[in-house]
């Protein structure tokens, strides 16, 4: 009899700002490399024979944290991965609501019926799972091993153990980021002896509802994104503009509406996405403006502009945001994030959860802004 901890990933920069993972190698977020810090002494006791991995780095970087200060060599294997999502890959799921909503519908409750352009089918996906897993089973019969892959590659086995046919799909749960699984392989066969512990964990993990202290749940939002109408926008843009002023610096003093919008049309005309809307359906939820020229050398990108409308705020809608403003400058070839924040602006504590790190200060029309960074 071989046990195997099946172990999702941490907390990966997908989950965080809403966007399609699959096989898009991203990384674990602050919150995530706290949640895999945990697992060590979950496994303290146990007497691991190996250790496996998907070869994606947020699952190699988990299965590592797991092990503490062991010296097992991590054996990565890419059946561990998680399935391809073809052209969905790195797309906010917003989008995703707004032009797959059936094909979505598909993949989380009948995924046999899911179908899109690059995509592993549903069986594919099963099937080197199930390879992969036999393999080890045999290979350390007798032993404890750990194995770090993902959430659909995780729930897709499990469905199979456990005979559940794909229209039957949503009966088997999605496990929580940094969960553990525990399957006995046993005689060519697999069992499952628990499923989807969170109880190591030190916060919870991320869900679509989450508490507020009132009497409902508050929702969490999937945005999409495009061009800001410029032709048509100004003063959308700077009512937008206006309010985030006044909440940075207490009033409007210094804020100067011309040289606001010519920075962002400059911004347009160098590119048409740098300026961009958030949309939650078709409702405007936020603004998104980039100033892709400064740092271009330096392999950084600026954000010149983040705004959440007040009827999104708290509903998961300004790291959303962040995501497009980290998607879009990787595309570029940007390794480091910057913007500037005021140190009485409320979004400061915002930057700093999302894993920014104060780099210097700059001259502000009012006072002295701090210089925000993040790597990514």
């Amino acid at each position: 009899m071989t046990q195997i901890f099946l172990v999702r990933h941490g907390e990966a920069e997908g989950n965080l700002y809403r966007r399609v993972q699959g096989q898009n190698d991203t990384s674990l977020t602050p919150k995530g490399r706290r949640q895999v810090l945990a697992l060590a002494p979950r496994f303290a006791d146990v007497p691991l024979a190996a250790v496996y991995a998907s070869d994606l780095r947020r699952a190699a970087d988990t299965a590592r944290a797991a092990l503490g200060e062991r010296e097992l060599p991590i054996r990565t294997d890419r059946r561990l991965r998680e399935i391809c999502l073809g052209v969905w890959q790195d797309r906010p799921w917003g989008e995703i609501n707004r032009d797959s909503m059936e094909q979505k519908t598909f993949f989380l409750t009948d995924p046999e019926k899911w179908s899109i352009p690059g995509a592993e089918s549903y069986a594919a996906l099963q099937d080197r799972m199930e390879e992969v897993l036999s393999e080890i089973g045999r290979r350390h019969e007798g032993g404890a091993v750990l194995c770090a892959s993902h959430g659909m590659a995780i729930r897709s086995f499990l469905a199979r153990v456990r005979g559940v046919p794909s229209c039957r799909f949503s009966e088997v749960r999605m496990p929580y980021n940094a969960s553990v699984t525990v399957l006995r392989w046993e005689d060519g066969r697999f069992a499952v002896e628990s499923e989807n512990d969170t109880g190591h964990l030190p916060e919870p993990p991320y869900v679509p509802f989450r508490s507020t202290g009132r009497d409902r749940p508050e929702e969490s939002y999937d945005l999409w994104f495009a061009p800001f109408d410029m032709a048509g926008g100004r003063e959308t843009y700077l009512a937008c503009y206006r309010d985030a002023w006044r909440q940075a610096h207490g009033s409007l003093r210094g804020f100067d509406a011309e040289s606001c919008w010519r920075g962002a049309l400059v911004r347009a005309a160098d590119s048409p996405a740098a300026v961009s809307a958030a949309w939650r359906g078709e409702d405007m939820a936020g603004l998104l403006a980039l100033d892709e020229r400064r740092g271009a050398g330096r392999g950084v990108g600026w954000v010149a502009f983040l705004y959440v409308l007040p009827a999104f705020r708290g509903r998961h809608c300004g790291v959303q945001l962040l995501g497009e403003a980290i998607s879009r400058y990787r595309a570029l070839g940007r390794s480091v994030l910057r913007l500037t924040v005021a140190p009485g602006n409320p979004a400061l504590g915002f930057y700093r959860r999302a894993g920014f790190r104060q780099a210097g200060t700059e001259p502000g029309a009012v006072e002295p802004l701090l210089v925000m960074e993040m790597e990514i």
